[in-house]
Formats: structure tokens, sequence, C-alpha cells
């Protein structure tokens, strides 16, 4: 009997000693893979870090993801204003965001909103110092009364003046056939292919001028001209100036350009704009105003408008005051 009892110790002890050996080897194993996974993952972040200075190296500085915002934050308290015209956007250059509208995407004529585009292309077709002649294609173009003499010669940026300020015709027409001697295009094709590049899917253009009402946009696609317009510095200076004098390229004659825009002096932060009226389009306005306490410009389009100076003001008015901005 004792020897039974004996047996069994030692077969209980030697079950307890190899469970525990057992045990501890898991233990082990386990220490082991964890310490081998920690190696694992550590390498692996080294090697993206790598990688990634390898691609920062290549590519420049990456940006941050930006965080996404709120702002403005539109205040119920005031009245959405009451504008004459058809179509109207307001638009927050800060956030990129149309905070205000009315049928935006709707296509109407626009006058000499035109003469924007016709801005762009010429910008980036001549150079400041080209000559432009005044010849009987290019004068008296809207029936109106000439602009020019006949034969007259102007360097190119002194007729993009009085294309934006006086928003003359006969200087639009007189810049477009100078690019298309240049180009050998015609140049409402230009202005086509110019708008589709921009984005402006649902523009379609067919004189320099915008006396053709049968040509159209929207108040979106206006907001991808100026954007895009935006690259052309010089362009949005001339655009700033409520008046300016150009010469003949002989300096023998003058001219006095006084700006269509009549919201200078009115609008105390206006950085420029361009107006436009045909009996077609009705009128037609694209302002743009800074916001220094935001660290923004607001942009108004207005389209077919009978009262387009009145509607553009109260449409910035109303956006500096009914909106939170930070």
């Amino acid at each position: 009997m004792r020897l039974k009892i004996t047996i069994l110790i030692i077969l209980v002890g030697a079950l307890v000693f190899f469970s525990f050996l057992i045990i501890q080897g898991d233990i082990k194993s386990r220490a082991q893979l964890a310490e081998n996974q920690y190696l694992n993952y550590k390498l692996a972040f080294i090697g993206v870090s790598q990688a990634n200075e390898v691609l920062n190296s290549q590519t420049g500085y990456i940006l941050p993801v930006s965080e996404p915002t709120y702002f403005p934050i539109r205040n119920p308290s005031f009245p959405e204003p009451v504008l004459s015209a058809k179509v109207f956007l307001l638009y927050d250059t800060k956030n990129a965001k149309i905070i205000f509208k009315k049928d935006s995407q709707k296509s109407l004529p626009i006058a000499s909103l035109t003469k924007v585009l016709t801005a762009v292309i010429a910008l980036e077709n001549l150079n400041r110092e080209d000559v432009v002649k005044i010849t009987k294609e290019s004068m008296n173009v809207d029936e109106e009364g000439a602009d020019f003499y006949l034969g007259e010669q102007f360097y190119f940026y002194d007729l993009l003046k009085a294309t934006l300020i006086k928003s003359s015709n006969d200087a639009a027409s007189a810049i477009a056939k100078a690019v298309e001697r240049k180009t050998g295009k015609n140049f409402a094709e230009l202005m086509n292919e110019k708008a589709l590049q921009i984005g402006m899917t649902s523009s379609h253009f067919l004189d320099p001028a915008g006396l053709n009402d049968q040509a159209h946009s929207t108040a979106e696609d206006l907001i991808k001209l100026i954007k895009y317009s935006k690259r052309h510095k010089e362009m949005w200076g001339i655009l700033a100036l409520p008046s300016a004098d150009i010469f003949s390229a002989d300096k023998k004659i003058a001219h006095h350009l006084i700006n269509t825009n009549k919201l200078f002096g009115v609008l105390p932060n206006m950085t420029g704009g361009k107006t436009g009226y045909t009996d077609g389009a009705l009128g037609c306005i694209i302002v743009e105003e800074e916001l220094p306490e935001a660290s923004s410009f607001l942009i108004a389009v207005v389209l077919g408008s009978n009262h387009r100076f009145e509607d553009a003001q109260s449409l910035l008015n109303w956006g500096k005051v009914a909106f939170k901005w930070r």
C-alpha cells in the first residue's frame, strides 16, 4: 500500500513538474513572439518614415490635411435682401463657398462682363508693348460713337485699360483682332476654348465685347472666371482704378477714362469690379470687396438687373453682417 502511495506521489510530482515546464515554455514563446512583433512594427515604422523622407525630398513640402470649416455661419436675425436681379450670388473666397444665391446656374447674356475673358486671353497672348492699330473693323462696333480715331495706334496695355475701365467695345474689338493676327485663330473660338479650360461648361461666347445677346453664361461660371483671372494681377490692378489717362503710342493724343462702375467711393473696401449692360442682358456687374475682419473677400455677381449697383451694394452689405465670420 505504501509503495502504491509513493508511486502515486512521484507521478503527481512529475506531472506538476512537466506542466510547469510547458507553461514556462509557452510564456517564453509568447514573450518572444511579442518581442518579434514589436521589432517588426518598429522596422516597419522606420521603413515608412524613411519612405516618407524620400517622398518629401522628392515632392517638397506636403501641406497638412486642412480641417473642415463651418464658417461663415448664418445669422437668421438678418432677413434676406430683396433684389431686382434675375440671378445673383455671393461668394466667400477664404472658405471657397457660395453663401447666398438665386438661380446661380441659370444661363443669361452677360454683356460686357465678357470683357473679363477677353482680357484674360489677351494677357496670355500679347505683350504689354505690342502696338495695336485702330482699323475700320474696330471702330464704332456698337454704333454708338467711335472711342478712337481711325489709324490711331496704342500699346496693348493702354487699350486693355480702355477695355476694362471705360468698357470700350472698340478697344475690346481692336485687341481681339491683334490676338487673331498673332495666333491665326478666330477670337470667339479662343474664348470658348479658354472657357472650357477654366471649367465654364455652361457658357458660350460670340464676340469679345459681349454685344451679342445670344451668348450666355451663369453666375457660377463667372465665379470660375474671376478665380482664374486672379493669376493676372495687372488686370485686377486696372479694375481697381476709378479713372485713368492713356495716350496713343506716339503720345500725341490723350484719352481720359472714367470707370463705368459707380460703386467707387460707395463700398469702402472694394478691390475691383466689371460692369455690363445691353437691352437684352439688362444690368450686370461683378464686384469684389475685401472683408478684413475675416481675412477674406466677398464677390458679388449680379445678372439681369434693373438696379445693378444697388443690388450689388445690398448683397455685399448684407453678407458682411448676416454671417459670423470667425
